[in-house]
């Protein structure tokens, strides 16, 4: 009878438990909170709304370099998607914990595409000039992230020839600004990397104000 009874009380809690994990987020806005909200095709064309949102925030003065006057929040961030034209907005499962959204930077923003499904950023600083892009994009209702992230001074965008672009700069090089081009292998869930090319500052600096 005494095993009966813990076997019902471990019952009722890991019921308990689930159904708490289950709707964690049910009372939340997730429209309404949302630090980013973007419009991003699928892989088979269809629209989605991605929202990038944490339950809860502090305010906090991580930056590099002098960006004391940039907005950014710190908490345990997560994606909810919404096909466009229907009202059920469905979590992941994917959680940044302890992430440092810029607001002024614009942390999460989309890379368009003609060809290939959208891709979604989130991006981190790594020192004054740089950051590192982790990648996803939406298959089937899902969020789906790469085997492959990108290093940028400028922000990675695709080309007329459906590559992927980044500019870098590097000031201990005679040709300090780089470019890098990548394409998008979906059968892997990765970038295959293409080639690089170096420009002078003059060159680069004029590549850069059209980016």
């Amino acid at each position: 009878m005494n095993k009966k009874k813990v076997l019902l009380c471990l019952l009722v809690f890991i019921f308990s438990y689930f159904h708490f994990e289950s709707y964690s987020y049910a009372n939340i806005n997730v429209s309404k909170i949302s630090r980013a909200v973007l419009n991003i095709k699928d892989i088979s064309g269809f629209n989605y709304n991605v929202y990038f949102f944490a339950p809860e925030e502090i305010k906090s003065d991580y930056y590099f370099c002098g960006g004391g006057d940039d907005k950014v929040y710190v908490g345990d961030y997560t994606f909810a998607i919404q096909k466009q034209g229907q009202k059920k907005i469905s979590m992941t499962p994917i959680i940044l914990k302890g992430f440092p959204y810029n607001e002024t930077q614009k942390s999460v923003f989309p890379i368009k595409s003609k060809l290939y499904p959208d891709l979604i950023t989130v991006s981190l600083e790594i020192d004054c000039n740089t950051k590192v892009g982790y990648l996803y994009y939406v298959s089937k209702g899902k969020l789906v992230p790469l085997n492959s992230s990108l290093n940028y001074v400028f922000p990675p965008r695709f080309n007329q020839k459906n590559q992927i672009e980044t500019m870098n700069y590097n000031n201990a090089e005679d040709l300090p600004w780089i470019l890098s081009t990548y394409v998008l292998d979906l059968k892997s869930n990765s970038l295959k990397f293409l080639n690089n090319k170096s420009f002078s500052f003059e060159q680069g600096q004029k590549m850069v104000e059209n980016w």
